[in-house]
């Protein structure tokens, strides 16, 4: 069998994986279609839509990953209204429930209702080697009989056993026993219900099923029917019709499953989960160990990382941006076209290619989290905290990645199912401190806080922090306003991580980060790489130096901006740094360091006319072995505070050169240097932020962040100088002061008159489309 991907494919026979969250159904789905199969979003919403083509002897088949719900009945969210409308609507050939053994009883409630569809079902029972470790295997040929004859599958999908079998029940067209359902519910309900289809011919199973217990309106035709069915149910049983079919599907479940299953204890693996969950879900003891946990994570992703980030940036840039200057040079091509074509398209390439790395090593260490079953439980953990602020516990996680990098922070906001709580966790990610802007705070700290930078460092993660969890407050007393939600949360059992399940997961979300946000910091970083070798020259634009670029041009005009801040025209390099820093972070020294140290032209083309590729592969391959010999150092170390107070090692650390030091020194004092890291930390994300977020929760939120965040910048900035010098010029001062107090009144009055206008009409489906 051969597997390709495909996105919205139109013909062949095409099925749907369904299932309960942490079943292994995506597990199932990697291993059916490979790693190549492609993401798109279900319409009108940014759950991710997954398809794959599936070749099998018998022809092609299309396999849809659905979101995992519990339930298709209601009380899911978008998730499962986008599971019920598909099973419901689509043109299938049938549907693939998988289902963990080990909660066998409680997985047979949506077999329960997938059973109402009357479509073609193949029961997977996933995780048969845990059940085997607990000598409780189920009796496949008593499940197979009692749900009708139906293909019952023993599957340990993470390690590739039964997809064998599956294939050869694809390839039979999900031949069914024949047998009959046994009851799916009493006789007294099952009449009324009987009697309900026939009278509402129309409706679909399920959705007579959410009427009859209140999660949908009835149609005006069905409602006296409803009504009707509603009196009887409750005239037979005493009970509401809700509680009354809700019993009935838990007795079916709990009967199926007694019968089928042995009489079992607690196996070790469960005595051993029980042990380790006493201190793991601790009330005290829990919350260190869990910031430990993401500790480690983050110091081994990002410094793993940085050992080949070097190798991936450096290459890249030696091939894509020097040899490719070369060859359009001797095509014939002007400087200019050379810069735009090989320093833009090309540098922007190798930008992309240069988070590779990092985000690699994020997403598979966030794999091999979930698999384990701890992530589950550091949602728990956290909950308590995030619930005040509308948020579940799994929003903890993102942030602390976002310490990292703030591109997986805003991908891993995936988790929290909750709409309005997914949008609200992604546009919190951009305020955490990156490492990249790490090094701007360091090469500050190195020139003026060198007795106390640690201190300043640490402010500046919690300011952000603090930010981050303004933004939360605001947006839910704003635009995306909801109450404080419960947190049921599956707590599967610890196991040892599959490295194909693991791989595979990663391996499709680096792909995802690549393809699509990849396309966007390509094109930013084309048109912001150009700026500092172009400029108006002579009446043309020409390649120039980065003194008279079009960078170093529009820096000078925007320092008039920066003056509240203490930023005069002579800082223009530090601007300049800021507006490159729209594209990464990482750029905002390099920038700095080629104004000061007046990079001019001729080294730019001379790096295009005669290029020494086999050196800087060699020298791009040599940081390999370098950046190795820090990794353990930068374990112990992984903010480099121990070089805060060496001018010269922080500088290293930072990336800045003497010049860069030298020029820092005569532009800003120490009020000044803290405004603009202030500043640094809190305006615009990066490219690849805003890609992110513009990918995840929609355009028009990725662009509130970019306005949200310059204000919030520009107003905390200003105002921290202000104070600070209210003695020199308290006119001035007070003035700004002021103008701030007004705009945060006015901003404010809106905000709420907008929150209270939106609040109970914004509805769930394409929440995520506007702000």
């Amino acid at each position: 069998m051969s597997h390709t991907a495909m996105v919205g494919a139109r013909g062949g026979r095409r099925i749907a994986l369904v299932g309960n969250p942490n079943s292994g159904k995506t597990t199932l789905f990697n291993a059916l279609t490979g790693a190549h199969q492609q993401v798109g979003n279900w319409p009108g919403v940014t759950v991710e839509r997954r398809e794959g083509r599936l070749r099998l002897d018998s022809g092609e088949l299309i396999v849809v990953d659905l979101p995992g719900v519990y339930s298709l009945l209601g009380g899911g969210g978008v998730d499962q209204d986008i599971a019920r409308a598909y099973v419901q609507n689509a043109q299938l050939d049938g549907l693939v429930q998988v289902v963990d053994v080990g909660q066998l009883q409680r997985h047979l409630l949506l077999t329960h209702e997938l059973l109402h569809l009357g479509r073609p079902l193949l029961l997977v029972l996933n995780m048969m080697d845990e059940a085997r470790a607990r000598r409780a295997v189920p009796d496949l040929d008593r499940l197979r009989q009692r749900l009708g004859g139906i293909a019952v599958l023993p599957m340990v999908a993470r390690r590739g056993e039964g997809l064998a079998q599956l294939r050869e029940a694809l390839e039979r067209d999900f031949p069914q026993g024949g047998e009959p359902v046994p009851a799916l519910y009493p006789a007294e309900l099952a009449h009324t219900l009987a009697q309900l289809a026939a009278q509402t011919p129309t409706l679909a199973a399920l959705d007579r099923l959410r009427i009859l217990e209140g999660l949908a309106p009835p149609p005006t035709d069905a409602e006296p029917h409803a009504r009707r069915a509603r009196e009887e149910i409750r005239a037979k049983t005493g009970e509401d019709a809700a509680d009354a079919l809700a019993a009935a599907r838990f007795a079916w479940a709990e009967d199926t499953a007694r019968a089928v299953l042995p009489a079992t204890t607690a196996s070790a693996k469960e005595r051993w989960t029980q042990r380790l969950d006493r201190w793991i879900l601790h009330p005290v003891i829990s919350v260190p160990i869990f910031l430990g946990v993401l500790y480690a994570l983050l110091v081994a992703s990002f410094n793993a990382g940085a050992i080949f980030q070097d190798f991936f940036e450096d290459g890249s840039k030696a091939i894509l941006v020097h040899g490719l200057g070369h060859l359009l040079l001797d095509a014939g091509l002007p400087d200019w076209g050379v810069q735009a074509l090989a320093g833009g398209f090309g540098g922007g390439v190798s930008i992309v290619l240069s988070f590779v790395p990092p985000i690699a090593f994020t997403f598979l260490l966030l794999a091999a989290l979930e698999d384990s079953g701890y992530l589950a439980r550091a949602a728990f953990v956290m909950d308590r905290f995030f619930r005040h602020l509308g948020l579940p516990g799994t929003a903890m996680v993102p942030m602390v990645i976002g310490f990292g990098c703030n591109v997986p922070a805003i991908l891993a906001t995936r988790t929290i199912e909750d709409p309005r709580a997914r949008v609200i966790a992604a546009l919190m990610q951009p305020f955490m401190s990156c490492s990249a802007r790490l090094a701007v705070y360091l090469a500050f700290a190195a020139v003026f806080f060198r007795g106390y930078g640690g201190q300043v460092v640490f402010a500046l993660y919690l300011t952000g922090i603090l930010a981050a969890v303004l933004t939360a407050w605001l947006l839910r007393r704003g635009p995306l306003p909801g109450a404080e939600r419960p947190l049921a949360l599956e707590l599967p059992p610890y196991r040892w991580p599959g490295l194909r399940s693991v791989a595979l997961h990663a391996w499709h979300r680096l792909r995802v980060f690549v393809m699509r946000v990849g396309k966007v910091i390509a094109v930013l970083g084309a048109i912001l790489l150009l700026l500092p070798g172009i400029g108006w020259v002579d009446g043309g634009l020409r390649s120039t130096d980065m003194e008279h670029s079009l960078l170093a041009q529009g820096s000078r005009t925007l320092t008039v901006v920066f003056a509240p801040m203490g930023i005069g025209t002579e800082q223009w390099p530090a601007v300049a740094g800021l507006v490159a820093g729209a594209l990464v972070k990482e750029v905002v020294i390099g920038v700095m360091n080629g104004i000061y140290q007046r990079q001019g032209e001729t080294d730019l083309m001379t790096a295009y006319r005669d290029p020494d590729l086999g050196a800087e592969l060699r020298a791009a391959l040599a940081t390999i072995p370098a950046h190795g010999q820090e990794f353990l150092h930068n374990l112990t170390d992984p903010l480099g505070f121990a070089s805060i107070g060496d001018r010269a090692a922080s500088a290293a650390a930072a990336g800045a050169d003497e010049a860069t030091l030298k020029g820092l020194t005569a532009g800003f004092t120490d009020l000044s240097a803290f405004a603009y890291l202030l500043f640094v930390l809190l305006y615009l994300p990066c490219a690849s932020t805003f890609a992110a977020l513009r990918r995840e929760i929609g355009r028009p939120w990725a662009w509130f962040s970019v306005f949200y965040g310059l204000a919030t910048a520009w107003i905390a900035a200003g105002s921290v100088y202000q104070l600070g010098t209210f003695a020199r010029h308290p006119g001035q001062s007070l003035a700004w002061l002021a103008m701030v107090l007004a705009l945060i009144a006015l901003f404010w009055w809106q905000w709420r008159r907008y929150g209270r206008r939106v609040q109970g009409k914004t509805p769930s489906h394409g929440l995520a489309q506007r702000p």
